[in-house]
């Protein structure tokens, strides 16, 4: 009997930890789902200029992200948010600083 507690409790606990697993596995999936359903605006939509703006630059902007680029040495930059290339040292009006 008491053998087939135990059991029944690593059971219970096995089916809790897996519903905990596959329920943290959704809301990763969803919340990656949500920022890859967000479309690039435009540059214009945002007031985007390759200059910056009372100190505030793309480089310092939380949407802002370095990546390698393919062709040459040098690093390429974009924004999260609009589409296109973009100036390290420019600035829009959806900037926010990095926290």
């Amino acid at each position: 009997m008491v053998q087939a507690m135990k059991t029944a409790v690593k059971t219970r606990r096995d089916v809790l930890l897996l519903g905990v697993g596959l329920g943290a596995a959704a809301a990763v999936g969803v919340a990656a789902r949500a920022q890859a359903d967000i479309a690039p605006m435009s540059k214009a939509s945002v007031g985007y200029q390759d200059v910056p703006q009372n100190g505030q630059v793309c480089a310092a902007c939380v949407y802002f992200e370095f990546y390698a680029s393919t062709g040459g040495s040098a690093p390429a930059s974009r924004c999260k948010l609009i589409a296109g290339p973009i100036n390290p040292a420019g600035w829009c009006e959806v900037w926010q600083a990095k926290g």
